[in-house]
């Protein structure tokens, strides 16, 4: 009687160890294919709009800086927008209007900027500036569904808001473009 127990006790521990079985194995991994191939893509959509709010963030505050440079220094400060680079740069030639050295956009983004700032922002000693303009943030290949990023600089008092730029970006960038959220 004993015998016979522990023949059983021996068989149930060997049954417990056995683990799964190959078809047990290939199931979880179609499960988890299946769930990657949905996730992915919006994946790499959150991720590419995060790329172009970290550029649009990066140049607002460049601008920012200028502008509290320009004050606090009580001279011009002009910022130069490179959109040919790749990254994006973001530079002034005007010795400590941009604390930090030049700036880049992370990789994957284009920065576009309407004709009236071709030659740069410039932000007088009182932090004012002349040239009003939009700068735009969107992924390098984008497609229309792609969320696109602006700034809109206000002419004299260099007042500058961002939101959702809702236009065609291919000819030109328009401060009417450009949506903020209230």
């Amino acid at each position: 009687m004993q015998r016979l127990y522990l023949l059983r006790l021996r068989n149930a521990k060997s049954n417990a160890n056995q683990g799964m079985t190959l078809i047990e194995i290939m199931v979880v991994v179609v499960i988890t294919g299946i769930l990657a191939a949905i996730g992915a893509p919006s994946l790499m959509s959150m991720l590419q709009g995060d790329k172009v709010q970290q550029g649009l963030d990066q140049v607002y505050s460049s601008l920012q800086d200028s502008q509290k440079q320009a004050i606090r220094l009580s001279k011009q400060c002009t910022i130069t927008l490179n959109t040919d680079a790749d990254p994006p740069t973001i530079s002034s030639s005007d010795t400590g209007c941009l604390v930090s050295t030049n700036r880049k956009l992370p990789d994957g983004v284009v920065m576009k900027i309407g004709s009236k700032l071709d030659s740069g922002i410039t932000f007088s000693f009182k932090g004012t500036t002349t040239a009003p303009g939009t700068i735009v943030v969107e992924p390098k290949k984008a497609k229309a569904t792609d969320e696109k990023q602006c700034l809109v600089i206000s002419p004299g008092l260099g007042i500058m808001r961002k939101g959702v730029y809702k236009g065609d970006t291919s000819s030109s960038v328009t401060a009417d473009n450009c949506q903020t959220s209230i």
